[in-house]
């Protein structure tokens, strides 16, 4: 495969944070490469999508980020695409690290990233670009994909997720809240996934050395990226300790602090798109796990109910601490 390329290989490794594309790192003699497969039942025209990543990366002015840098084939082709898949390759960015929870110190800085990121997206034009999801920020969507699973599901699921459903059902003005914020805010190019996975930082922890996964760049409001930051920064993770607490109010009010926006439309936001997270996966589950990969037939559940724990935990801070001393 990496003949390609016109590199050999010496080692691969599987790379397991992504829930979509399968990534690898590949080693070679003269440098390390990150393989990715790309997921075509969900990015379904890889060329354009490819494409548009390659002239962005070219493009865009970061200061202080590493952009990333897609290694064309031999005969200058961006993918490969054989009956096992299809492939592109990307020079890894070294020595870099991602973490596995956040700090207050590592929050601020990938906020501060973000911020330079969006910067640096505000100068490309947005006219020609085209949505790598079709309506992957369409809030009614999802519910309403949400409301057809219901219908469809397996009754033994449907049964198992019955606790998750209601909690979901229960929050259903601020969804609609979020829809509405969503809607009615301009629209520019944003990262669309900037969990904490997506930030490579320094070994020492203390620099941002680049934000990945652009797969899903497109336009929306810039309070899609910063809710989505809360919900994935502000978590104490998808594994954590049912009795324990897992929001983490000192990186929220860290984060309301660097992006600097309205605080109720920032708290709109983060309600919004950690349910339409906790939406996705209990839909996924309900339609028998086809679009996330996996550990056990509960593990779309556990997500769901991990995303409602966050929501409500995050209103209560929201409703009882926050918002009567600000």
């Amino acid at each position: 495969m990496f003949t390609h390329w016109g590199i050999a290989a010496s080692q691969i490794v599987p790379l397991t944070e992504g829930l979509i594309n399968q990534t690898w790192l590949v080693r070679g003699a003269q440098a390390d490469y990150i393989l990715q497969q790309i997921n075509t039942a969900v990015f379904k025209k890889p060329l354009v999508l490819q494409a548009q990543l390659a002239a962005l990366s070219t493009a865009l002015q970061l200061p202080s980020l590493v952009p990333l840098q897609f290694i064309s084939k031999r005969n200058g082709k961006l993918l490969l695409v054989t009956e096992e898949g299809t492939f592109r390759l990307l020079k890894a960015i070294s020595p870099s690290t991602t973490l596995p929870r956040a700090t207050v110190q590592n929050a601020q800085l990938a906020a501060e990233a973000l911020l330079e990121f969006h910067q640096a997206l505000s100068a490309i034009a947005p006219g020609p670009w085209k949505a790598p999801i079709a309506d992957f920020l369409n809030v009614q969507l999802r519910l309403n994909t949400f409301e057809k699973a219901k219908t469809a599901a397996n009754p033994q699921r449907k049964m198992a997720a019955i606790k998750q459903i209601a909690a979901i059902e229960m929050q259903w003005n601020d969804l609609v809240a979020w829809q509405k914020l969503a809607d009615q805010e301009q629209k520019v190019l944003i990262h669309a996934d900037p969990k904490l996975g997506n930030f490579l930082f320094h070994p020492n922890g203390k620099q941002v050395r680049s934000i990945i996964d652009w797969d899903t760049i497109q336009l929306g409001t810039p309070y899609y990226d910063y809710g989505d930051m809360i919900r994935s920064f502000c978590s104490r993770g998808e594994d954590a300790d049912e009795q324990a607490h897992l929001f983490q109010e000192e990186i929220f009010e860290v984060l309301v602090g660097v992006f600097a926006v309205d605080a109720a439309k920032l708290y709109t936001a983060a309600m919004g798109v950690i349910l339409v997270q906790a939406t996705r996966f209990l839909t996924d589950y309900l339609q028998d796990d086809i679009y996330y990969k996996v550990k056990d037939e509960e593990h779309n559940l556990r997500r769901a109910a991990n995303q409602l724990r966050l929501a409500s935990e995050l209103k209560n801070y929201w409703l009882t601490t926050r918002r009567p001393t600000h």
